[in-house]
């Protein structure tokens, strides 16, 4: 007799482990049921697992099982026939985004097309929508295309701001404004932006959403661009921090050490010359 898990279920006591911290419990609850899923032949259920796998691995910088993850859930669905619907155009949206975590940005950009070709066909101008020009703002920015990474942060933004509901998603929005903005060395803005995104993640929830970690590294960014090496000192700390609290010492964490670093020795340097950070 054919079996499936129970979806809600799954997706209920998934937020129970995230929000009690229980991050050495998730993983192996998600890999239980995606078993007990290919076991029965469950689609619907291999594809919302793999789903929630796919965002885990590529929060932990295990991009290659992020991309196995995410190709399962399109393959999934499309087995399923819903290649065209919202739930497509959101699977492309979640692969796209983990080849912006490999630095894949051509191809990151290329399959954010294929899924806004399927969202503006529908119809969509909401949160999905919104999520695809923070991916592709994020695959512009590194690509260079940094005006058009605004325009595409800003699209986000206006539809964000219409959802009270999404303050954490809009957040992540002016996080990417932020990022474009310092590219292009127009640090004021920036910083007025990365700013502004900490205080939405801190209204909505403290330092407690997962993303959060980015927004603070960013401000971290500007601020040793600047010169400020002991703010930036502080910034990358915290960063650090958040993500070893969230995910464990990632590759992520480390890159974020590096930077530290790197700016404490400039901290000892400047110190022991007598000079006033922000001033070299």
């Amino acid at each position: 007799m054919e079996r499936k898990i129970d979806t809600q279920l799954f997706y209920e006591r998934l937020d129970r482990l995230y929000e009690g911290k229980e991050m050495d419990r998730v993983e192996p609850y998600m890999l239980e049921t995606l078993a007990r899923a290919g076991k029965f032949r469950d689609l619907e259920g291999v594809a919302a697992v793999c789903n929630e796998l796919g965002g885990l691995y590529r929060a932990m910088g295990r991009i290659d099982e992020a991309l196995w993850a995410y190709e399962k859930v399109i393959d999934g669905l499309g087995l399923m026939g819903m290649e065209g619907t919202d739930n497509y155009a959101a699977a492309l949206i979640n692969l796209g985004n983990v080849h912006i975590a490999q630095k894949s940005y051509e191809q990151a950009y290329d399959i954010d097309r294929q899924a806004l070709e399927i969202l503006e066909r529908l119809g969509n101008r909401g949160y999905q929508t919104a999520a695809l020009y923070n991916n592709m703002s994020a695959a512009l920015r590194e690509l260079g295309q940094t005006k058009e990474a605004q325009h595409m942060a800003r699209q986000a933004i206006q539809i964000m701001e219409k959802m009270p509901e999404c303050a954490a998603e809009l957040a992540t929005s002016y996080t990417n404004l932020g990022q474009a903005q310092a590219k292009e060395y127009a640090y004021a803005d920036a910083r007025k932006n990365l700013t502004y995104a900490l205080q939405l993640y801190e209204n909505c929830n403290g330092d407690r959403d997962i993303h959060y970690a980015a927004a603070v590294y960013a401000l971290a960014n500007v601020e040793d661009a600047q010169g400020h090496y002991e703010k930036a000192e502080g910034g990358y700390d915290r960063a650090a921090k958040l993500i070893e609290r969230d995910f464990g010492r990632t590759c992520n964490y480390g890159q974020i050490m590096e930077d530290l670093q790197r700016v404490r020795e400039k901290v000892r340097k400047v110190e022991g010359n007598g000079i006033v950070p922000g001033f070299l």
